[in-house]
C-alpha cells in the first residue's frame, strides 16, 4: 500500500482558494495524475484543498468504463492551524510556527512523547488536536486491515502479503521489489496536518517536521508500507515534496509557507 499526500495548489488564504499561479499548478498536477489508479481520495474541507482534489479527479475520472474514485471529505484533515499562547510575548502563535531559538532550546520538542508537554503546546490543547489526527489516520488504515500495534509503536499488523519463505530472502539491494499491496490512498490536504500524520506513522515528533522540512504547494509526498515480517508493516517516506510536474513544464514551485526562496536544481 502507498499513501500519497498532495499539498494544495499555491494558496490565496484571503478567500481560502488558490491563486492564478495555483490554477496553473493544478492543471499540471492533474495532467501528471491522469490515468493514476487511485484507490480512494480523502480531502480536507478547506477550499484550497477541495479545488486541488477537483482538478485531480477531473482527469482521473474521465474513463467512464471505470467506477469513479471514492472521495471523502474529513474535518480533521483541515490545516493544523491551532493557536497557542507564546510564553515569551503572551501573544497568539500558530503551534507549528516556532522561532529557531525557541525550538532548539526546548529539548522536549524533539521527543515524540514529550513535544506536546511544552508550555506553548499545552496552552492550546495541541495534544488533543494531534490525537484527533492520529486516530483519524489509524481508522482509515484499519478499514484496509492495517491495525497499529500500540500508541507507542508505529508498526501495523496487516493481512500477510509476504510469505515466511519470501521474508527469509534479503532483497533490499534489488532494483525492483514484489508489489505487495497495490492500493494507493490519496490525501489532499495541507503541510501542517500532513507532517502531523507522517510523524505518527514514523514515530517522530511532528515539531521536527514542522521546523525542519518544507513541501511546496501542489507537491506529492509518498509513504510506502514496508513488510519485512509477514503481516507487519512500517511506513517509510519514498518521496517528499516532489514537484517534477512543475519543473518539467517550466513552472516555478511556490515558496508559500517558507521564509526564503525555493531552489530549483
Amino acid at each position: 500500500m502507498h499513501l500519497i499526500f498532495i499539498r494544495h495548489g499555491d494558496p490565496d488564504y484571503t478567500i481560502d482558494s488558490v491563486t492564478e499561479k495555483g490554477k496553473k499548478e493544478l492543471e499540471l498536477l492533474a495532467d501528471r495524475l491522469a490515468g493514476f489508479n487511485a484507490t480512494e481520495f480523502y480531502v480536507s474541507p478547506m477550499g484550497r484543498a477541495q479545488k486541488t482534489a477537483e482538478a485531480c479527479l477531473s482527469k482521473i475520472n474521465v474513463d467512464m468504463t471505470k467506477p469513479p474514485v471514492p472521495v471523502t471529505t474529513l474535518p480533521w484533515l483541515r490545516e493544523f492551524s491551532y493557536d497557542c499562547i507564546d510564553p515569551k510575548t503572551k501573544k497568539k502563535r500558530l503551534c507549528w510556527d516556532n522561532m529557531p531559538h525557541d525550538y532548539y532550546e526546548e529539548k522536549k520538542y524533539r521527543s515524540d512523547k514529550n513535544w506536546f508537554k511544552t508550555k506553548l503546546m499545552k496552552s492550546g490543547n495541541i495534544e488533543g488536536h494531534y490525537k484527533e489526527v492520529c486516530n483519524g489516520i489509524d481508522e482509515i488504515l484499519a478499514s484496509w486491515d492495517y491495525n497499529r500495534l500500540s500508541d507507542d509503536i508505529p508498526i501495523y499488523n496487516c493481512f500477510p502479503n509476504l510469505t515466511v519463505e519470501e521474508a527469509k530472502v534479503d532483497t533490499h539491494l534489488n532494483q525492483f521489489q514484489k508489489d505487495l499491496d497495490p492500493k494507493k490512498i490519496v490525501f489532499v490536504c495541507h503541510l501542517g496536518v500532513m507532517f502531523a500524520i507522517i510523524s505518527h506513522l514514523t514515530g517522530m515528533s511532528p515539531v521536527q517536521l514542522w521546523q525542519g522540512f518544507f513541501v511546496a504547494p501542489s507537491s506529492i509526498t509518498v509513504l510506502g508500507a514496508e513488510e519485512r515480517i509477514p503481516g507487519e508493516v512500517v511506513w517509510r517516506v519514498q518521496r517528499m515534496g516532489d514537484v517534477k510536474h512543475l519543473e518539467a513544464n517550466g513552472e516555478h514551485a511556490s515558496a508559500s509557507g517558507y521564509f526564503g526562496n525555493y531552489l530549483e536544481i
